[in-house]
Parts: C-alpha cells; structure tokens; sequence
C-alpha cells in the first residue's frame, strides 16, 4: 500500500498555488523542477547508450513586474528547501557553483547492485538568469551546456588549482527572465544547437489573475505539510525508470511522426530550434519519469504519464519561439512582435493610431519597415484611403 498522502503531487502543488497571480503555467513547471531536484540522480531511465536524468533546465520569461515569475519559483523553493538537497540561488560564480558541486557529494545505495553510489546532485531555484550567468558569459553557458547531461565524472583542469573533480553530476536548473534581457544574456554560440536547446522555455506576456489581498486566502498548511511528506518519498525513489508496454508504444510511434513532420514540413518552432527539436525526445523522457514520480513509486511510465508529458511540453512550445524574437534576427525584431501584437488586439487600426501608440519608439521609417514586413509575413493586409492607411488582421 502506498505511503502517498496525495494522489498527485503535481496537482496538489498546482492547487496549492491556486491563489497566485503567476500564470499556471509557471506552476506546472516550477512542480516539476521541483520534483527533479528530489528525485536527483539517483533516478534515470536507460536510453542506449545513455543513461537520461530527471534534471531539466526550466526558464520562466515573461515582462518584469506583470508576470510574476518569481512566485511560482519561491513557491517552489521554499517546499524543495524543506528536504536534504542541495538548492542554491543565482548570486554564484561559476567557480563557487563547481566547489558547492562537489561538496554535495552523498551515496545512496543500488538496489540491483547494493554497492554504494556517489552522486553530486545540485538544485538552482533563481528569481534573475542575468544575476546567475552574467552578461554573455561564454565560459559559464558552455559549463551549463556540458552539465545537462549529468556525466559519471566532470572534471575541469585548472592553471593554478590543479584538477576539479565532480562524480555522479547532476545540475537542475529553474530559473527566470525578462525577455529583453535575453539578448544580453546568450551569446550567438549558446543560441540554437548550444545551452538554449537543452532549455524549456516557458513565455507568458502577463499575469493569470488580480489577487487584491492574497492575506484573505493563504495556502493551506495542511496541504503543504502534504506536498513536503510526498517529496521526502520522492526523494526516496532509486532506480530504473521504464516505459510500460503502452507507453513504450505510444512513444515510438510519436517519434517517428515526429520525423515525418521535420521531413515534410521542417522544423515548426522554426530554425532556431533546431537543436531544440533534435533534443525534444530527451526532454519528453526526463519530464515522463518526474510525472510518473508525482503520482506513485512504481519506476514505471505509463501510458498517461507519457500522454501528460506530450501535452505539458506541447503548451509551452505554442509561445517558445518568442523567447527568440529579439536574438540574431533583424533590428526591428521586439517591435514587430509588439506591434503585431498590438493590432492582433484591435483586429483592424489605423496608421495614425498605430503611431500614436508606438511613436516613443518607432520612427516613421521604422514604422513603414514593419508594416512591410508584417505585409510580406500575411501577418496583416494594408488598405489604403483617400485620407488614412489601415492595418487589418490577417485571420
């Protein structure tokens, strides 16, 4: 008999943030950072010839100030610190981050085996991705790159300290940001085929509701002391996760459709997420075996775990391609999603009302350049009158 007291972590975490003004969901992801950084490296799936983590690399964007980021995280945050991980915040230099890795080591024990397991499993759970990388910090965004795959042994030689050694790794990483930072943040090299295509992006453009007075409905301590005891059993867990026959069935054939589509159609979240794309099935296995963690002990992915899987990336993956708008694209890249945006609102505006609403930072070059672009895109149609232009929606 199972020792749960909740049928679903993900859920009761879910419900137990119902009152937050932070979009859902920022939660969704948060709960399952969450439970990654409890089940640690002690618990993988073998893909040959790889063994797959439950780490993931989870970056909430969204506008500072009107989305809330840094709830769904600290909500997350204060529950993981209740256990005996390790969790850190983002003011860490890469140096510090590699050291307080290495002093992170435990041992657990294998159940096929009995042998006794290193493993260096680190949580970072930041409100700012600028504070923790720094501005285009190459150096730091290739370690992030080289970390997500939770090597047997990391090790950095250096000039003057001689070796760092890390055993059993295991980096997971929730994190946020404003979308104009992102620019500063990645370099060219990161964006792509690098750090970003092992990063779950999920985009929100604003809040998912007016919480007045969040002191009239706090969140339920019972159910908190729950979702701590379920996340110590988490914790808990050690071994082999597997498909079951369904699963195993259901996700070949995603798969190959998932070729088809490339082959027919191309990539479409567009060519910057290529890398991205190549590593979507990684992605689907590690966010799998944490869901199937959040509803029981079993080491087993079913059917609905896996369906769950498909449907959370999916959402996330309707916005992911406007964390890119403004990187290596053209100078009018953040203007011609504002703008679109903005007449996708009104459906049909006016040349003049348009430049009314963006005149502190388009010119009317600019603005001539961006309507063509949006035009050539079938984004909108341009109807000209004997006295004022028009932007229509395209629908």
């Amino acid at each position: 008999m199972s020792r749960r007291r909740l049928d679903d972590w993900l859920s009761s975490f879910i419900e137990y943030s119902k009152n937050s003004e932070a979009p859902l969901s920022y939660h969704v992801w948060a709960g399952i950072s969450t439970i990654a950084a409890a089940m640690q490296r002690k618990c993988y799936m073998y893909w040959h010839p790889h063994s797959i983590y439950p780490n993931n690399y989870v970056i909430l964007v969204g506008p500072s100030g009107r989305s809330r980021k840094s709830d769904a995280i600290t909500t997350a945050r204060y529950l993981i610190e209740e256990l005996n991980v390790k969790v850190i915040g983002e003011d860490n230099t890469q140096e510090a981050l590699i050291r307080e890795m290495k002093l992170s080591e435990q041992f657990f024990q294998d159940p096929i085996s009995g042998n006794q397991m290193p493993h260096s499993s680190v949580s970072c759970f930041a409100e700012e991705m600028a504070v923790f990388t720094g501005q285009q910090n190459a150096t730091f965004l290739a370690y992030l790159t080289n970390w997500y795959d939770s090597r047997d042994i990391w090790t950095r030689r250096t000039k003057h300290q001689g070796t760092d050694k890390i055993i059993g790794m295991c980096f997971n990483l929730l994190i946020s940001t404003a979308p104009d930072w992102l620019p500063g943040i990645l370099t060219r090299e990161s964006v792509g085929g690098g750090f970003t295509s092992r990063c779950i992006f999920v985009v929100e453009e604003g809040k998912r509701q007016t919480i007045t007075n969040p002191n009239l409905h706090r969140p339920s301590e019972s159910l908190r002391n729950d979702l701590i005891f379920d996340l110590e059993l988490i914790q808990m867990l050690v071994g082999e996760y597997t498909f079951d026959d369904e699963a195993l069935a259901a996700y070949e054939a995603w798969y190959a459709e998932s070729d088809q589509t490339i082959l027919r159609l191309g990539n479409p979240l567009g060519p910057m997420f290529d890398g991205y794309w190549s590593r979507r099935p990684t992605h689907i296995k590690k966010i799998a075996m944490a869901l199937s963690a959040s509803r029981g002990d079993s080491l087993i992915v079913s059917r609905s775990d896996f369906d769950r899987a498909i449907a959370v990336l999916t959402d996330a993956e309707v916005k992911m391609p406007k964390v890119f708008s403004g990187i290596g694209r053209s100078k009018y890249a953040e203007d011609i999603d504002d703008i679109l945006t903005y007449i996708k609102a009104k459906g049909r505006v006016s040349k003049a009302e348009l430049t009314e609403a963006f005149y502190r930072n388009v010119d009317d070059i600019a603005m001539e350049a961006i309507t063509k672009i949006l035009s050539d895109m079938k984004a909108i149609e341009i109807r000209k009158g004997e006295r004022e232009t028009f932007y229509q929606l395209v629908n």
